[in-house]
C-alpha cells in the first residue's frame, strides 16, 4: 500500500469543488490558480488510480471515489476547525462583543443560520445585530455602535478594513401572465413603462437603479416594501415587477408564483462584504465569523460566486 498521501489542502479543495461546482470558482475561493488547482487534483488522482469527478459536467459530477473524500472531508475538517478553536480560546480568551448592522434586507436570510453556527463555537461572545435597517453602517462602526458590518460597496475610509464575502446575482421578476414573462432577457428600456417595487431605501444602494436604469436615463414609478414576501405578493398580483437575488426568490419560482429573468446581457451582479474596524480584524473570533459567515453562505446559497 502507498504512504498516506492525503492532506488537509486536499480536502478543502475537494470541499470547494463540491460546493461551488466549478473548478474556476473553486480555486478563487481557496486562492489557487485554476491550473494550480487541477494539478493539485491530477496529483490526487494518480495517487490513488482513480477520477475523482468528471471534467465536462457543470456543476461538477463526482465518482464514488471523490464522493468518499469529500465525506471524509467533511468529518475531518470540523474537528480541525474546532481543535484550532480552542488553541486560540487558550491563548486569546473567549469572550467578547460582536454586534452586527447591517444595510441589506434579504441579509437575514442566510445571516440567522450562520449566527447560530457561530454561536456553538463562541458561546461567551455577545452576539447581537443592531436593530434597525441602517444606511451608514461605516459611521456606526466608527463610533463603536457596531463592531461589525455588511455592505454592498467598498467606500475607502480611516480605521476601516472590508473583506469580501460573495458576488450574486439579481433577476427581474413579474407575475406570470405579465408581458416581460415572454422576454428571456430585460434591458433598461423593459422597466420605463412599468411600476418598480423596491425595498425603502435611497436609491444609490438599489444596484438595478444604480447600475442599470440610471445610466440609460431611466427612472420608474417606483411602490415600496419592507419584507421581501410582500414584494414577490405584490409581484404575483401585477402590482408592479421587482428586482431580487436570485437565491431570495429560488423558493417561490419553484412554487411557481412568479417568472425570473436576466436582467441586462452580462447579468446584473451585485456585491456584499464585510466591514471591520482595523483594530478588531485580527481578533479570533472576528475572523472566526467572518469565515463562518462566507463558508456557511457559499454551502446553503445557490448561485453565489467568488469575490476577489
Amino acid at each position: 500500500m502507498k504512504p498516506i498521501f492525503l492532506e488537509l489542502r486536499h480536502l478543502k479543495t475537494l470541499i470547494a469543488l463540491k460546493e461551488t461546482g466549478s473548478v474556476s470558482l473553486a480555486a478563487k475561493r481557496i486562492y489557487l490558480t485554476q491550473s494550480a488547482l487541477s494539478h493539485q487534483i491530477k496529483l490526487l488522482e494518480d495517487q490513488y488510480g482513480l477520477t475523482l469527478f468528471e471534467r465536462k459536467t457543470q456543476p461538477l459530477h463526482f465518482t464514488a471515489a471523490g464522493e468518499r473524500l469529500i465525506k471524509l472531508a467533511y468529518d475531518i475538517l470540523p474537528k480541525v476547525v474546532e481543535a484550532e478553536l480552542d488553541l486560540v480560546r487558550v491563548k486569546e480568551g473567549d469572550a467578547g462583543q460582536l454586534r452586527i448592522a447591517v444595510e441589506c434586507h434579504t441579509c437575514f436570510d442566510w445571516l440567522m443560520p450562520a449566527m447560530d453556527s457561530f454561536r456553538q463555537s463562541w458561546p461567551l461572545v455577545e452576539l447581537d445585530i443592531v436593530s434597525g435597517f441602517h444606511t451608514d453602517t461605516l459611521g456606526l462602526l466608527l463610533t463603536h455602535r457596531a463592531d461589525w458590518a455588511i455592505v454592498s460597496e467598498i467606500e475607502e475610509t480611516a480605521g476601516i478594513v472590508h473583506q469580501p464575502l460573495f458576488a450574486y446575482e439579481m433577476v427581474g421578476i413579474c407575475s406570470k401572465d405579465h408581458p416581460l414573462a415572454n422576454k428571456e432577457l430585460w434591458r433598461a428600456e423593459d422597466f420605463a413603462d412599468e411600476t418598480l417595487i423596491t425595498y425603502p431605501v435611497p436609491d444609490d444602494m438599489l444596484d438595478l437603479l444604480r447600475k442599470v436604469l440610471y445610466p440609460a436615463g431611466i427612472n420608474p414609478a417606483r411602490r415600496t416594501s419592507e419584507l421581501t414576501i410582500a414584494i414577490i405578493q405584490l409581484v404575483a398580483s401585477k402590482r408592479g415587477i421587482a428586482a431580487l437575488p436570485y437565491w431570495a426568490v429560488l423558493p417561490y419560482l419553484e412554487r411557481g408564483y412568479v417568472v425570473a429573468r436576466k436582467i441586462t446581457q452580462n447579468g446584473l451582479q451585485s456585491e456584499l462584504y464585510a466591514a471591520v474596524r482595523e483594530n478588531d480584524v485580527r481578533t479570533a473570533f472576528m475572523q472566526d465569523f467572518f469565515h463562518t459567515v462566507k463558508s456557511q453562505s457559499f454551502s446553503t446559497l445557490p448561485g453565489l460566486s467568488v469575490l476577489d
